[in-house]
């Protein structure tokens, strides 16, 4: 009997198998930005593979809004998944896709019609009504964050080197020369201004010997400062302030004409709703940077919702207003909930003229900017690509899905603003000096998949694109199974350190733009979390020692952080790149701000110092870490010498068992012959050539 019910079973699932079969087989599907600019081409993607013919087939064909057939421009992407139209007028079309033109046309597979167009320039939004049914259509999703249309599942170089001058005071250490980015301490004519919460320290260094306080720029307790910068004579404090009747927060710039350092004299406040991600200062303009959060899911509510940022600017209004209608525009290719917002401000004679606020639905994440360009970047999360539906099911659920990255580009004149368009690139950016700009091309470095998925391995690539954001060159599959750990662009040469088990530092030739070539490859145990040129054949590379440890659970090796790590890469020979001198920096626990913030790099080219805060640790017993002081280091580091160690600035209190915030060095700078280290309640300064104590200044 059992045999019976056995054999019957049997032929049951035999009669199912091909229903269940077509159910797993993965569906044919699609996806496509719905905007793309005349100067650039558009493209839709597919689940299934294409002919190799089907873009010059009959299957494959654009109409017009008036459902006409009309030439255009179709090849087949290098993925055999995708198919990039251009050559087209402005207008609104369609892509027809029939099922013969995919490489298995069975039941699974469909036609599909995709609706794009093609614009000349961005526009504003004309009415409430429109922004509202933008936002609409985004609660109409499952994730509202989902971007780009798809489914809810969704030198010439300007010198980076930013160097110091040989003799006067230190400059922050920006990525692109001539494009200041603002730091938590500055110095101007012997002053240092440094950031404590919600008020501005102004210290007088023009006497090493006898350090002063000036002054203390005292907000009120709800305004903290993330940044200053300068200007001239005006002092620029950026931060961020909560406004409780409104019950929203306001990124704000204060301004302050410190021709008198000890009676500094507010000139005016600038602010934007939502939260800071840059600030810039360059021509003679401010420009801040944010993403703001509009209450859009209260729609569900209340229909008079205000979707408008909010802004302020003293030399026009004492109240907070509604960014115009006229100022905010739709980003192509992005269903995206929060606005990227730019403010930029004339600081010519005094920073009196109103500023000018633009609004831009479709967040940002990252940021590079040029003299001439500014360039946002945003993930774009993609559905697993499974084939087996109860895995893509458990991917969507709880495993972190594919990320391209966005990219966004503004051509900026003072306060003028143009967008010239957006495009996609594989992989997700690391940080700004990932990206850079030379000759008008668009560099970029990225990171494809994760290094934890050994089945699909992580892969490393670098795309150029030219001013209209068109690719014209790329590097690709470096380094399988590791990720990008930092990057660094010196004019017609890149330089990329990824890490998983050893540290390979790549050096790729991008003098000719559209065959960008890797000359040559190092690997060394640890990583570089920041490159820093030294000069055109040297890179200092700062970041961890590494070492391998075996799990008698898992049965494999896996790697763990020591010491810090400082190199000196000798690149002269492209082809044969060498770690020319190195050194240990404390042991394991050790760290330094300079490793996730390049701010924190002091440097004084007259002595060929180089520097930074530090808080050293030594391993203990087992996992413990023994705390060994804090304070800074600084080192010589020359081409011919390497890395020597001239200044060990580390204090430890006889009873102290951990660092202590409150003595932990923020900045090193320099005014003329005297360093200082800058701390939340102390000050105090050296003589630059021996590193002899001269004072200390204490700040309650």
């Amino acid at each position: 009997m059992n045999k019976k019910w056995l054999s019957i079973g049997l032929i049951a699932v035999l009669a199912l198998l091909p229903a269940i079969l077509f159910f797993i087989a993965p569906k044919s599907e699609a996806k496509a930005t719905n905007t793309v600019f005349v100067t650039q081409s558009w493209q839709g993607l597919f689940s299934k593979e294409l002919k190799e013919n089907s873009a010059t087939s009959d299957d494959v064909y654009v109409t017009n809004s008036e459902g006409r057939t009309v030439a255009a421009t179709i090849t087949l992407g290098s993925d055999k998944k995708s198919l990039i139209v251009s050559d087209l007028k402005p207008g609104s079309y369609k892509l027809h896709v029939k099922k013969l033109a995919f490489v298995q046309s069975g039941l699974n597979t469909k036609a599909h019609v995709l609706d794009f167009k093609v614009i000349e320039k961005l526009e504003a939004v004309t009415s409430k009504k429109e922004l509202q049914q933008y936002f609409d259509a985004i609660l109409a999703q499952e994730m509202p964050s989902s971007r780009s249309g798809l489914e809810s599942f969704t030198s010439e170089d300007k010198a980076e080197n930013s160097k110091s001058s040989a003799t006067g005071e230190s400059t922050t250490n920006n990525q692109v020369e001539g494009i200041e980015e603002g730091d938590v301490v500055v110095v101007k004519n012997g002053i240092i201004y440094a950031v404590k919460d919600t008020g501005i320290d102004v210290i007088d260094a023009n006497d090493p010997e006898n350090l002063k306080l000036a002054t203390t720029l005292k907000l009120t307790e709800n305004r903290y400062i993330s940044k200053l910068a300068l200007y001239d004579n005006l002092l620029i404090a950026i931060g961020d302030e909560y406004l409780q009747k409104e019950g929203t927060s306001m990124t704000l710039a204060y301004f302050y004409d410190i021709t008198n350092p000890s009676d500094p004299k507010y000139v005016r406040k600038v602010a934007q709703e939502g939260y800071l991600q840059e600030v810039r200062v360059t021509n003679d303009t401010l420009y801040l940077i944010g993403n703001m959060h509009p209450n859009y899911w209260m729609l569900r509510e209340d229909k008079n919702v205000d979707l408008q940022p909010k802004t302020y600017d003293s030399t026009v209004s004492n109240t907070y207003e509604s960014l115009p209608l006229s100022k905010i525009s739709i980003l192509p290719n992005t269903l995206d909930s929060t606005y990227s917002l730019i403010t930029a401000v004339d600081l010519k004679g005094g920073a009196k003229t109103s500023a000018n606020t633009k609004g831009y639905l479709g967040g940002s994440s990252g940021l590079y900017m040029s003299e001439e360009a500014l360039y946002l970047t945003t993930p774009v999360y993609h559905p697993s690509t499974s084939t087996s539906s109860d895995k893509r099911l458990m991917d969507a659920m709880w495993l972190p899905r594919a990320v391209d990255t966005q990219v966004f580009k503004w051509e900026v004149d003072g306060t003028t603003m143009n967008f010239m368009g957006t495009t996609e690139v594989k992989g997700s950016v690391l940080n700004q000096y990932s990206m850079d700009e030379y000759n008008g091309n668009f560099r970029i470095v990225t990171t494809e998949g994760n290094t934890w998925d050994e089945k699909t391995l992580s892969r490393n690539h670098l795309f150029i694109l030219d001013k209209n954001l068109q690719q014209v060159g790329e590097v690709t599959d470096l380094a399988p199974g590791e990720k990008v750990y930092s990057a660094r662009f010196m004019g017609d040469k890149a330089y990329v350190v990824t890490f998983k088990q050893v540290d390979p530092l790549f050096v790729i030739d991008v003098a000719d733009p559209t065959k960008p070539t890797v000359l040559g490859e190092l690997k060394i145990p640890g990583f570089s979390n920041y490159l820093h040129p030294l000069d055109e054949t040297h890179l200092i590379g700062i970041g961890y020692d590494t070492e391998q440890r075996y799990d008698e659970y898992s049965k494999s090796n896996f790697t763990v952080t020591t010491n810090m790590k400082m190199s000196l890469f000798d690149v002269s020979d492209f082809k044969n790149p060498k770690e020319q001198s190195t050194v240990k920096i404390g042991g394991k626990g050790s760290h330094s701000e300079i490793q996730y913030n390049p701010k924190a790099l002091f440097r004084n080219s007259a002595y060929n110092y180089y520097g930074f805060p530090v808080v050293l640790y030594k391993a203990g017993n087992g996992d413990d870490v023994v705390y060994q002081g804090q304070g800074a280091q600084i080192y010589e580091i020359t081409a011919e010498n390497g890395i020597i160690l001239k200044g060990n600035l580390i204090s430890k209190g006889e009873n102290d068992q951990y660092e202590d915030w409150e003595h932990l060095v923020q900045r090193v700078v320099y005014v003329n012959d005297a360093l200082y280290t800058v701390a939340r309640n102390e000050v105090k300064s050296y003589q630059l050539s021996d590193f002899k104590p001269l004072d200390t200044l204490t700040i309650k």
